[in-house]
């Protein structure tokens, strides 16, 4: 099984990031970016620097490196002994995405909305933002 880093040094050129990718392995890289970049963020918040931030966190420095690379994958124990440490919150959800079938949409009608709710006193429409607030 190829890791990403290797795919990436393979990768042949193209203007488009994620060809050669499953949408998981995007998807994957997506969240392991936001996830070291908030901990990288709450480093530099803390004003420490990575040595220091691993002193604090029990790990080694190349610990701390390697969650900030963008590539370490993280378990659930140790995104949430990491979260207990700097004060965040872990969230995990895990819900079918929506999609466009599962909304109804409905046609602006500026004149009708304006009329309807310039009687009813509890909204403003703004015709030149074609919106109500």
């Amino acid at each position: 099984m190829m890791g990403i880093a290797e795919k990436l040094a393979n990768a042949k050129k193209t203007d488009w990031v994620s060809e050669g990718f499953s949408e998981a392995e995007v998807k994957t890289m997506i969240e392991l970016a936001k996830i070291s970049a908030r901990i990288e963020r709450c480093r530099i918040n803390m004003q420490m620097t990575q040595k220091e931030f691993a002193d604090y966190m029990g790990v080694t420095h190349g610990m701390v490196s390697k969650w900030e690379s963008r590539e370490y994958n993280f378990t659930i124990k140790t995104l949430n002994e990491i979260c207990q440490k700097i004060d965040l919150e872990l969230s995990v959800s895990l819900e079918k995405p929506c999609v466009k079938s599962d909304y109804t949409i409905f046609r602006w009608d500026s004149e009708r909305v304006a009329t309807k709710h310039k009687k009813s006193g509890w909204a403003t429409f703004l015709p030149n933002k074609e919106a109500i607030a």
